[in-house]
């Protein structure tokens, strides 16, 4: 019996135990991972339940160690991915769930620390808030995008940057970016480095700090060239909040302070949101399937997103297609039509749709062979209400391809 909980890897790219020889999972992992959007995954041709494949997975690699486990995931995985290991893991004895950046962050000395996680799709620079890059060009561009990202959210912070091997890539990714960061601490973190601080937090167990704080005045929003990638699509969507403030410190400066933002990622797209807004899958009503994220503070106030495939598809041929779908509607129901519309800066099909109780004024927009739609609703003559989150979702959404 090893005398310290075990460390498992749960995510992006592996499930494996971290702390004592690095054992992976075998392909129930492999198939829980695989699946982490899906109720069932096939192992073996047959059909299984995700959570139970988790549970197997997660009870195999902790097997052996005293008390429950610390799960590693992903720092930009979405509530819903987050909730399936949780489940999991609550059968284990007192497992723990922790963001990868508070492993990559363990040892650090600096105050501010900004983690960089690299994965297939984006790159996500987790600090006061959580953004992404979408890795969708060569490197050097997205290296800079990064860094830019970095500065723009804390300047003057440490760095550490994640390499897993699995992730394609990654090594020469770190590289350029660290070459183009000017923090004056920058820390590489290869899988051998993530395996000795997660021998040391296996030990310690020590809670995640708390994340670190702009500088007043600094600002914590991203430039669009290096915000969220991209567009919601209908299924389960991944979400990331981190908080903008800091309790424990007192404020230099009455300016008002961002509201919080959170990532929502599926599949090939993702776009900023506020954090504090709940998401839910909305399949049934008027319009098509979509993600819709709504206002705590008021049912009426909320974002829709949708998102389609549409190789060879252009701007204008999407605005003649809406067009005649509307047509075909009610007088009354899709008005203001612009088929050469601006939101948010962007090139853009809008209109407004009509609905009992509230409207929604709606981008349609094309990014690469993907059609993303953004409907920014409110109350009658209340659009105030939504315009903040409306035009930080249609400036930030993009596909990742």
């Amino acid at each position: 019996m090893n005398p310290h909980r075990a460390v498992i890897e749960a995510g992006p790219a592996s499930v494996r135990r971290l702390c004592c020889d690095t054992k992976n999972s075998s392909r129930s992992g492999a198939a829980a991972l695989d699946g982490i959007d899906d109720p069932v995954a096939l192992l073996d041709e047959r059909p299984v339940a995700v959570e139970l494949l988790w549970s197997q997975a997660l009870r195999s690699l902790a097997e052996g160690h005293r008390g429950g486990p610390i799960v590693v995931h992903p720092s930009w995985w979405s509530a819903a991915r987050v909730g399936v290991l949780a489940a999991a893991a609550s059968g284990l004895g007192g497992g723990t769930l922790r963001p990868r950046s508070w492993l990559l962050a363990q040892g650090q000395s600096h105050e501010s620390t900004v983690s960089i996680e690299i994965a297939d799709r984006l790159v996500a620079i987790v600090g006061p808030e959580v953004v992404a890059v979408p890795r969708r060009t060569e490197s050097l561009p997205v290296a800079g995008a990064v860094a830019e990202a970095v500065e723009t959210m804390l300047p003057g912070a440490s760095v550490c940057i994640d390499t897993p091997a699995a992730i394609p890539g990654a090594r020469l990714l770190a590289q350029q970016i660290a070459s183009v960061l000017t923090s004056p601490a920058v820390v590489t973190i290869d899988d051998a480095g993530l395996a000795r601080q997660a021998a040391a937090a296996a030990v310690t167990g020590d809670p995640p700090r708390r994340p670190p704080t702009a500088p007043p005045g600094s600002g914590s929003r991203v430039s669009a060239t290096a915000a969220v990638v991209a567009a919601g699509i209908v299924a389960a969507v991944l979400v990331v909040a981190a908080p903008t403030t800091d309790t424990e410190r007192p404020r230099r400066s009455s300016e008002t302070q961002p509201a919080p933002t959170k990532v929502l990622v599926e599949g090939r797209v993702a776009l900023t949101v506020p954090a504090t807004w709940l998401t839910q899958r909305v399949i049934a009503g008027p319009g098509s399937a979509r993600v819709q994220v709504t206002s705590p503070a008021d049912p009426e106030v909320a974002l829709h997103i949708t998102q389609s495939p549409t190789p060879g598809e252009t701007l204008a041929r999407t605005a003649e297609r809406l067009k005649r779908a509307m047509d075909s509607e009610p007088a009354g129901v899709f008005v203001d039509f612009n088929p050469a519309g601006l939101s948010a800066g962007r090139p853009a099909v809008t209109y407004r749709e009509v609905r009992a109780g509230h409207d929604v004024r709606w981008a349609v927009l094309m990014d690469g062979s993907t059609r993303i739609s953004v409907g920014c609703q409110s109350r009658p003559h209340a659009q105030d209400a939504v315009r903040d989150a409306c035009e930080q979702a249609v400036r930030s959404v993009h596909a990742v391809e």
